[in-house]
């Protein structure tokens, strides 16, 4: 089949639910890298990365939407487009300013990226709609199998889950909701009880009703440092259930709106008028100085280094990886625990476990023994100021004997109240977090 034919399949599924995705997008980000806005955010966010005119990305982001209303051809989208892009002076190569590196970079918009930029939106937001069909009706079909197209195209792994049938609940689904990467033409069906029962396809093949096993592979997000566990056979970006991601980003834009309508004058309107929506990830103000710019030597040049401890093998579920993490820091269940650091005593509650390691992909379990020594001897403390009014102090120790370093952020809410978090970082990384104001340095290092 062709990509067009493909596409064509796909417009007879759900569009309603999916035109809900791309409307749900309001946030036009201007971003350097596709690395740049990930997973959830691109429910809430619509970017095409290294176009930096936000005209041009409202332009496009209006032309993939009424494609998918059925108002524009694909053909037509393509013309289009090419024309907005040629008039802005935006067609073939373009060269930008990466702010994050303050290097020039070149980018390209030619047929070929177009197609892309098509394919890959226009697939998330079918994916989006089929994901809340499939909720809203999983009382009557609560499963879902996985299917791809069978032909020689579809990648090897893809074609082994082809038939996997699973509840509409299991946790296979929350990274393994096709499209699962560029291109990737699989995707998913409800299945009622009565044909589970049956256990065949409609073309007389078994079902499978055991989940595969999944195993990971860390990746490195080079724009951030982050290290996430990313499941085999499917390509970064891609390894996340957008479905529900877009009804978590619907369910808090109501949150919002429905609290402001119940204030005087009725702000919810006034905050629609204004384009107002529910909050984004908080950012580093602007201008902050960086560890180069302070003349602060490289992480990855650091010497006396300690001793990496053990690896915690990842666990599957939330509930066990909280385990791990209260045996690793000593806290009790429903307790505290208060950890003194060089410049300040962290309460770190148990409450707080949970989302620490909600992102099942990344398992931030396995560093549990990372965390105290973090805390308690950092290489460096740094201080930085977010545009949502808080103090955030980051919390970075380097290791010996360990591919990755730790990142532990403590923050501040503008009411004295602190809330934590951690993630993994390669040396490289640990770097770029190296901004604001340090305020410790281990002296040996």
């Amino acid at each position: 089949m062709s990509d067009a034919t493909d596409f064509a399949a796909l417009n007879k599924l759900a569009p309603a639910q999916a035109v809900d995705f791309l409307q749900r997008r309001k946030m036009l980000t201007v971003t350097h890298s596709w690395q740049d806005l990930w997973h959830e955010e691109h429910a809430q966010q619509f970017t095409i990365s290294r176009l930096t005119r936000v005209d041009l990305l409202a332009t496009i982001q209006k032309m993939i939407t009424k494609s998918v209303q059925g108002d524009l051809s694909r053909r037509d989208y393509m013309r289009n487009a090419k024309a907005a892009l040629s008039e802005a002076g935006w067609w073939g190569e373009k060269t930008v300013i990466d702010p994050a590196t303050g290097r020039e970079v070149i980018t390209r918009f030619d047929a070929a990226r177009l197609k892309l930029i098509y394919d890959t939106n226009t697939r998330q937001a079918y994916a989006a709609g089929l994901w809340e069909r499939a909720e809203r009706n999983k009382a009557a079909m609560p499963y879902l199998r996985y299917i791809t197209q069978r032909d020689a195209r579809v990648r090897e792994l893809h074609r082994q889950w082809d038939n996997v049938t699973l509840p509409v609940d299991h946790p296979f689904w929350n990274t393994h909701w096709p499209p699962c990467g560029y291109r990737c033409r699989c995707r998913a069906m409800s299945v009622s009880q009565r044909e589970y029962d049956q256990g065949k396809t409609p073309d007389g093949s078994p079902m499978k009703k055991t989940a595969p096993e999944v195993l990971t592979r860390d990746w490195v997000n080079k724009r951030t440092g982050e290290v996430s566990a990313v499941p085999v056979g499917i390509t970064p970006g891609f390894d996340y259930n957008v479905g529900q991601a877009s009804t978590r980003a619907a369910a808090l834009q109501k949150l919002v709106t429905d609290k402001l309508s119940t204030q005087e004058g009725n702000l919810a309107l006034t905050a629609e008028a204004l384009g107002m929506q529910a909050p984004k990830n908080a950012q580093v103000v602007a201008d902050v100085p960086d560890w180069k710019s302070l003349g602060y030597p490289d992480l990855r040049l650091a010497k006396n280094v300690a001793v990496a401890p053990e690896l915690l093998p990842g666990v599957q579920t939330n509930a066990e990886a909280v385990v791990i993490l209260r045996d690793a820091l000593g806290i009790p269940e429903g307790g505290a625990v208060v950890v003194t650091t060089p410049i300040e005593a962290v309460t770190i509650l148990d409450s707080t476990l949970l989302h620490v390691v909600e992102k099942r992909r990344d398992q931030r379990e396995r560093f549990a023994n990372f965390v105290l020594p973090t805390l308690q001897s950092p290489s460096e403390i740094w201080e930085v100021a977010y545009d949502d009014a808080t103090l955030r102090r980051r919390y970075l120790k380097v290791f010996s004997g360990s591919k990755y370093d730790l990142f532990v952020m403590v923050k501040v809410e503008p009411d004295g109240g602190i809330f934590w978090n951690m993630m993994q970082r390669d040396r490289k990384g640990l770097n770029a977090l190296r901004v604001g104001e340090r305020v410790y340095v281990d002296p040996a290092l």
